[in-house]
């Protein structure tokens, strides 16, 4: 048998589970279909005049988040306070008031209460049956509830959802979560335009079947996103692994989307806040815009679930258009004067990501528990959907390589200490 474990995928937790076994002394390899590395952590340094995460931005959970103590072994550049609740809000062609913004804190607050309190209680129904109805407070935890989940809200399980383990502590990455990624993954062995197309095993081991060559391992993990497994680009053999498909049907990755707008200054005084919630006087959607950390003046509108998709169908040059149009409704026609360059994201169309992160769908709230503790032998499977405290997240993918990879060493006979 070869004592090599392929690893497929460059993301969160393919590099750590690469990492963990670097350090189990134990043989393997990386093999990444995208021309580069990190997955959804990816920091664009070149679409605009001042670096940006497309993906991934903040440290959740910062005070247990075991990537804080890694950005600061490789000098990371982050946020020392938790600046999430300082926002903005225009609304009715005015700011709201101190008053205001305190009342729409509390909502939100209230309404991931009576989520977890339904999740206690079992009650696997969708998440839009338990948010509170109160103006443009609902208004806003409705979309707060739609970015968190990647999806909207009536087609999420508050069940599922109650798994997460929330400590509240957000730090946002200013020097780029993929450039920390890109750090962390230096001497790591990784082939990248590698696609992997199949597996197969017989009594002598495992065959990885990529585009331009077939590996054999002695194991696999797999860490690729669910809509990717959903989309059966990789084919697997018979056994456990199939048990895993069907149960990541009911959880797939919703769509979260990102328009960058690089400014010659800002149409309002940012002051310390991370964030603009914004509608126009006719309408009562708001919208997200995170205010950038750089010196650069920049605004990126957040955008997910279905308003999200059906923005990419149309185009790039759409979503753009959306995002200037709307913040051009709020500060006037000049506003798009101040506008440097633009650029969006395209997760969805991505075929090597299809989507945002994942989600369980309503009446099968256990699915994330059931596909994370099945026993599929050889192939193994991690990411953030396999993260049952922290999905939704890069250091929940992080976690997942690293519990997998340990795993796995102890199964094949390695020596490990936890």
């Amino acid at each position: 048998m070869i004592d090599n474990i392929v690893i497929v995928g460059a993301g969160a937790a393919g590099i750590s589970a690469g990492l963990t076994l670097q350090e189990l002394g134990v043989p393997f390899m990386i093999v990444e279909a995208n021309d580069r590395i990190g997955g959804r952590a990816y920091t664009d340094t070149k679409s605009l005049p001042t670096k940006w995460d497309q993906g991934c931005s903040w440290f959740h959970c910062a005070d247990v988040n075991p990537l804080v103590n890694l950005a600061d072994k490789h000098g990371s550049i982050y946020d020392r306070s938790d600046r999430t609740e300082k926002a903005l809000l225009w609304h009715k062609n005015s700011w709201a008031d101190p008053t205001q913004l305190l009342s729409i804190q509390q909502h939100i607050q209230n309404s991931f209460a009576e989520i977890y309190n339904a999740a206690k209680k079992g009650q696997d129904v969708p998440i839009s049956e338990i948010l509170l109805k109160s103006g443009i407070e609902s208004n806003i935890t409705d979309m707060m509830v739609t970015l968190m989940c990647s999806e909207n809200a009536k087609n999420v399980s508050a069940y599922g959802y109650g798994d997460y383990q929330d400590t509240n502590v957000n730090l946002m990455v200013q020097s780029g979560y993929g450039d920390l990624f890109k750090r962390m993954a230096i001497g790591l062995p990784i082939k990248t335009g590698l696609e992997v197309c199949s597996i197969t095993d017989n009594q002598f081991g495992l065959t990885v079947h990529t585009s331009t060559e077939d590996i054999k391992a002695s194991a696999v993990i797999i860490t690729v996103s669910t809509n990717v497994l959903n989309s059966g680009q990789i084919t697997f053999p018979s056994g456990p692994v199939q048990q895993i498909l069907e149960l990541i049907q009911k959880v797939p990755c919703g769509t979260y989307e990102k328009v960058a707008i690089a400014l010659n200054k800002y149409p309002f005084d940012p002051m310390d806040n991370e964030a603009l919630w914004a509608t126009s006087y006719a309408e009562e959607k708001p919208a997200y815009f995170q205010i950038g950390r750089s010196n650069q003046p920049m605004l990126i509108a957040h955008i997910a679930g279905k308003e999200a998709r059906d923005l990419v169908d149309l185009g790039q040059s759409t979503m753009i258009e959306f995002a200037t149009t709307t913040l051009s409704d709020i500060f006037g026609s000049s506003f798009k004067q101040l506008i440097i360059d633009a650029a969006a994201t395209n997760w969805h169309t991505n075929r090597f990501v299809q989507g945002g992160y994942s989600y369980t769908q309503p009446g099968s709230g256990q699915s994330r528990r059931d596909m994370t503790a099945l026993d599929t032998g050889l192939i193994t499977f991690a990411g953030e959907a396999f993260s049952v405290p922290w999905f939704g997240t890069a250091h929940g993918a992080f976690q997942s390589g690293k519990e997998v990879a340990i795993r796995l060493a102890k199964r094949l006979g390695f020596e490990t200490t936890d």
